[in-house]
């Protein structure tokens, strides 16, 4: 039998097997069309009771206090923006390695992203580069856990502390990390959570803001749904409801479709949580004393959730070239934003994102990852490019 990421072809009248491992591979519970099914029979398909339920479990799952569904990560991230205080002109320090759904949400706030030096061993916004960046006009710090493994938070929640601002971090690839003891997500006055399609637990698309203050939680639902209370108003006899808009909402509210989804798919974190974890451990166990390749760190104070795994290369364009002619897929993920006219250009004060961009690249790292897929991978690692 063919593995999942293989396929035949044809090749001077002879057919042979060859093996295509792609880099990303979403993940859908096999009990998630049923309960889609179920939803679309029950016509509420939109923001509803499940929405509900989905977020009651979420919270269970990752322990954090206060959780809000949304459509997509970015929602979350412009929601905590604004419910942070971050206004049109203000400043928020922000990493430009990462996906440009990170900061965008800034622009749309109409305010301006500053971005701060990396770490070459965890591609995480580096703490003491966020110090020089503050001033007057810094409203806000926003973090981003690269491939899941979480930032120095400590030491940024110093400084936020130091200058009175509010921290937001960026977990979309973080579910399920911890830091010094805690889970992420716990932490920080927002964290946002990513359910993209090739993420640990996808519902399609969808997003989840955290907070540990219920006052903020409140806000969230109700800005997340056009700025109404949902809970609060009250059906009248003409077939709507009375209640008032005092406050700018958005509709970044999520559907019952993606939410049925994702109680299916949260059935089985733990066991995917557990699979990456076995499929990160081998990668380090056998590349860990390879020439060529450096690791990043691996501290004992916190976890990765391991979306990514991330490696540093030498000659990378051949790194690449040797993997795919062998059906290896490799990606360097996302391109530092800097590169991207929206956000002003290639900056040249940020040495390490410098360093790291020149030699960063990620292997697959998937729920449909065998054991002999990733002895494969290893395997090919290992003869040389």
């Amino acid at each position: 039998m063919l593995n999942a990421c293989s396929s035949v072809s044809k090749k001077d009248g002879k057919v042979r097997t060859e093996k295509k491992i792609v880099m990303f591979y979403p993940y859908i519970s096999a009990k998630a069309s049923k309960e889609v099914e179920k939803i679309i029979k029950s016509r509420w398909i939109g923001q509803g009771q499940v929405v509900a339920e989905f977020e009651e479990k979420f919270k269970e799952v990752t322990c954090v206090p206060f959780a809000v569904a949304v459509n997509n990560v970015s929602s979350s991230i412009r929601l905590a923006l604004a419910l942070s205080g971050v206004n049109p002109g203000d400043e928020v320090i922000t990493s430009a390695q990462t996906c440009t759904a990170t900061n965008h949400p800034i622009l749309e706030q109409y305010a301006t992203p500053v971005f701060a030096d990396i770490q070459y061993l965890s591609g995480n916004i580096n703490p003491k580069d966020i110090e020089k960046r503050i001033t007057e006009k810094t409203k806000a710090i926003l973090c981003t856990h690269w491939g899941g493994y979480p930032c120095d938070l400590e030491e940024i929640h110093t400084t936020a502390k130091k200058h009175n601002l509010p921290i937001i971090e960026d977990a979309s690839d973080a579910m399920g990390a911890r830091y010094k003891g805690k889970p992420v997500g716990s932490i920080s006055p927002f964290t946002c959570f990513s359910f993209q399609a090739i993420q640990q637990i996808t519902t399609a698309e969808g997003g989840m803001l955290c907070t540990l203050e219920e006052e903020i939680f409140d806000a969230a639902q109700r800005r997340r749904w056009y700025g109404i209370d949902r809970i609060q108003r009250k059906p009248n006899v003409v077939g709507y409801f009375d209640f008032d808009v005092w406050e700018t909402g958005y509709g970044y509210h999520m559907t019952n479709i993606a939410a049925a989804i994702g109680l299916a798919n949260l059935e089985e974190f733990e066991s995917i949580k557990n699979k990456r974890q076995k499929i990160a451990k081998k990668y380090r166990e056998a590349l860990c004393k390879l020439d060529g390749i450096t690791l990043f760190e691996e501290k004992s104070d916190r976890s990765s959730a391991h979306q990514l795994f991330t490696i540093h290369v030498r000659d990378r364009e051949k790194f690449c070239q040797a993997l795919r002619s062998r059906g290896i897929e490799t990606s360097i993920v996302h391109k530092r934003n800097d590169v991207y006219t929206v956000f002003g250009g290639l900056r040249n004060d940020l040495p390490h994102l410098d360093h790291f961009t020149k030699t960063n690249i990620s292997i697959p790292l998937h729920n449909q990852l065998t054991d002999e897929d990733v002895d494969y991978i290893t395997e090919i690692i290992k003869k040389g490019w």
